[in-house]
């Protein structure tokens, strides 16, 4: 019991010493904790509040700021739009001006085109006009030129002429015949200036008669009815001159002229025999002077192919 007493008596004196160095020390860490509170945690708390503060002003700007350039924006957006409107009612407003513009121009254009075809229409009525009476003209004026005597057109013509005015007379009949006339005898008359054809002959006779008989007409139907004689003629004299070359071989300038002249006799008398004449049977003519050439630059030359030309 008083061990008890002892060792409580020591307990309750080591409770209260361990009691106030506790206080002491709570005491102690509270004065750390306020200086503590004082100069850290305070100057801190209050650096966030202050930073916290900044962060709200500076979102608070931000927001501003956010703002400011959504209306910039919005500013922008409808000036550009606005921009583009005007240009746009600007460029239709142009365009719309053109195309009145256009429309007059196309119109005064068309009108003018108008004009033109009209002015053109009437020009190609007068230049018609004038086409035609000087067409007529023209026709008067071949027309009176066949006014005159047959035999006298045949001088003053060809065969290419009255072909020509065949196409232009037009309707004058008179005209139209006496050129178809003399057509006929042109073509009658070129049978001379070919070689000899029986049925050729024979056609050009029959033309002959169908056409006035004149002068002249008579005379190209006497040398169409001659000429089988006149070509059988000089056939014959030909061959006549193919013996003398047969007998007669010149060898100098002597025999040469001589055996010339005995060409020219058999030429000369075919001639008298025939009353040949060089105008009235061109192709004949031809077949004659080459002949002459020929054996009056070597009596010796063979002509015998000439007769294949008869």
């Amino acid at each position: 019991m008083k061990k008890n007493i002892i060792l409580f008596s020591f307990l309750c004196g080591f409770s209260a010493a361990y009691s106030q160095d506790l206080v002491k020390e709570i005491q102690k860490l509270t004065l750390t904790n306020d200086s503590l509170q004082k100069q850290v945690i305070k100057p801190k708390q209050d650096s966030i509040l202050n930073l916290q503060g900044q962060i709200k002003k500076m979102e608070k700007d931000n927001g501003d700021l956010n703002n400011k350039i959504k209306n910039l924006e919005s500013s922008v957006d409808k000036l550009s739009k606005d921009k583009l409107k005007i240009e746009r009612d600007s460029l239709q407003k142009h365009n719309k001006n053109l195309i009145e513009e256009k429309a007059k121009l196309e119109k005064k254009n068309s009108e003018q085109e108008k004009d033109i075809a009209t002015i053109k229409s009437e020009n190609l009525k007068k230049e018609q006009q004038k086409y035609t009476e000087g067409q007529q003209n023209v026709r008067n004026q071949i027309a009176q030129t066949y006014n005159k005597p047959f035999d006298e057109l045949i001088k003053l013509l060809t065969k290419q002429i009255v072909e020509r005015d065949l196409l232009l007379v037009g309707d004058n009949e008179t005209a139209k015949k006496k050129i178809q006339s003399l057509q006929k005898y042109f073509i009658s008359k070129q049978v001379l200036e070919e070689r000899y054809n029986e049925k050729k002959v024979e056609t050009a006779q029959n033309q002959l008669k169908d056409i006035e008989q004149s002068a002249f007409v008579k005379d190209l139907a006497d040398k169409l009815g001659d000429y089988k004689l006149c070509n059988d003629g000089l056939k014959t004299t030909v061959n006549n001159i193919l013996k003398i070359d047969k007998e007669f071989s010149s060898n100098d300038d002597y025999t040469q002229k001589t055996k010339l002249q005995d060409i020219l006799f058999e030429i000369s008398w075919y001639f008298r025999n025939y009353r040949f004449n060089f105008e009235d049977y061109p192709y004949l003519s031809s077949v004659v002077l080459e002949i002459m050439k020929l054996k009056q630059k070597d009596a010796n030359t063979d002509i015998k192919y000439l007769l294949d030309r008869l």
